[in-house]
């Protein structure tokens, strides 16, 4: 039998869209299908877990999930781009607690003892998150941006930055005009398959 979910498997899982191409390893764990979307050309790699509902989770075309990230969408939600490619180890929280006051933390200990923050996550179309990288909730990643291994996104990225560290911070800029020129290329091949690209930060996020 394949690592993967068959098509038919697929749409019997029960997610509120999904494209053509699509593979998901059997060793996914994937909580609230029904509020996660998923464009086409999307591979979602083993031990992977993503969790939605009743906040959404979208997945743009063309993105790639490495595997062991931690998607957490079910309080805040989020959405990602087109194009990103997400790589392994990393977390990325709609929701997260506030104990310097005092309160009390986890999930199973009464609501009203703990403070929980909730944030929609937006991650741009291109983006690249590196390994083992945090990213909180109600952060935006522009366009094209970047973050390095290991680092912890506490605050937005710019479109096309190259951001590092624990707090993340700027430490370069990609190459604008030739990521639109690339970009434009694969528009011009989605359009051409039927294929929706949606930027989530909008038109380039710039």
């Amino acid at each position: 039998m394949s690592s993967a979910y068959s098509d038919d498997e697929l749409h019997a899982l029960g997610f509120a869209s999904i494209g053509s191409d699509v593979r998901i390893d059997r060793r996914a764990a994937i909580f609230g299908a029904e509020a996660i979307s998923i464009g086409s050309h999307v591979r979602i790699d083993c031990f992977s877990v993503i969790t939605a509902g009743p906040a959404d989770v979208r997945i743009g075309s063309y993105t790639h999930i490495a595997a062991h990230t931690y998607l957490s969408g079910a309080q805040g939600g989020i959405d990602v781009g087109y194009g990103v490619g997400i790589s392994p180890f990393v977390a990325i929280f709609s929701a997260v607690e506030d104990y310097t006051k005092g309160h009390l933390t986890n999930p199973c200990v009464p609501e009203d003892l703990r403070d929980v923050l909730v944030g929609h996550v937006v991650v741009g179309a291109h983006t690249i998150v590196g390994s083992s990288s945090v990213v909180l909730g109600g952060i935006t990643l522009g366009f094209g941006c970047s973050v390095g291994a290991l680092s912890l996104v506490s605050r937005r990225v710019r479109p096309f930055e190259v951001v590092h560290g624990n707090p993340a911070r700027r430490v370069q800029v990609r190459d604008r005009e030739r990521m639109l020129a690339f970009d434009a290329e694969l528009q011009t091949r989605a359009a051409a398959e039927g294929v929706e690209l949606v930027d989530p930060t909008g038109r380039h996020g710039i």
